[in-house]
């Protein structure tokens, strides 16, 4: 699977706004693409736009970021008229509840979305030991969890993004106290400090079914 998160800086605001233009629009054209797994968009809480796309491979992921640039610019220029910071990788990682595979829910549902941004990783096979044996059930046994996401942003491993899902921010929040606790605790060297976390409400969200 590969990930792709976009931040697009103080656009936050803007974000309710350009909603029902990304559903009418842009939704439908990610669900039509081949390999599509899920979407959802959010503003920040420290005042940015953020999405987040999956698809199954890098070479499906690339064509939908070119039609999702493409359909931007054409249809969402005057809310969004500077190009995002870009994330993207293949997911390492992922676990839902029980288990099970990560949900995003729907339209319907809350989902709180946290992503935690690494640099300088400089043992990465450690780093994704801490995360299955010590990060994961950390948050996985916490209230309201719907999925976690860990994705690799360079070939030698040094940078990674870490999504979580959860249905509030109340929970995301606790569970996030817990888990940058673990990192002081018993992350060491081997697990720096996030460089950015950023987490907000998703305003969109839309699923391959």
């Amino acid at each position: 699977m590969y990930l792709t998160l976009r931040r697009y800086a103080d656009a936050g605001p803007r974000v309710h706004e350009a909603a029902p233009r990304i559903e009418a629009g842009l939704v439908p054209i990610l669900k039509r693409l081949p390999g599509f797994k899920g979407y959802c968009t959010f503003a920040s809480e420290a005042g940015d736009g953020v999405s987040m796309t999956l698809f199954d491979s890098e070479g499906q992921a690339t064509r939908a970021n070119d039609e999702a640039r493409t359909w931007v610019q054409s249809n969402l220029l005057d809310l969004l008229p500077d190009p995002p910071e870009v994330f993207a990788g293949p997911v390492a990682i992922q676990a839902g509840p029980e288990g099970g595979e990560p949900r995003f829910g729907d339209a319907g549902n809350q989902l709180y979305v946290l992503i935690r941004k690494f640099e300088n990783i400089s043992e990465p096979d450690k780093a994704e030991q801490f995360t299955r044996e010590i990060s994961i059930p950390a948050q996985s046994g916490s209230p309201g969890f719907r999925g976690f996401y860990a994705a690799w942003g360079d070939p030698a491993r040094t940078r990674a993004a870490i999504v979580v899902l959860f249905d509030t921010r109340e929970n995301a929040d606790q569970s996030n106290e817990r888990v940058i606790a673990l990192i002081h605790e018993k992350g060491g060297s081997v697990v720096p400090h996030p460089t950015r976390v950023v987490a907000g409400r998703a305003v969109v969200i839309a699923t391959a079914t």
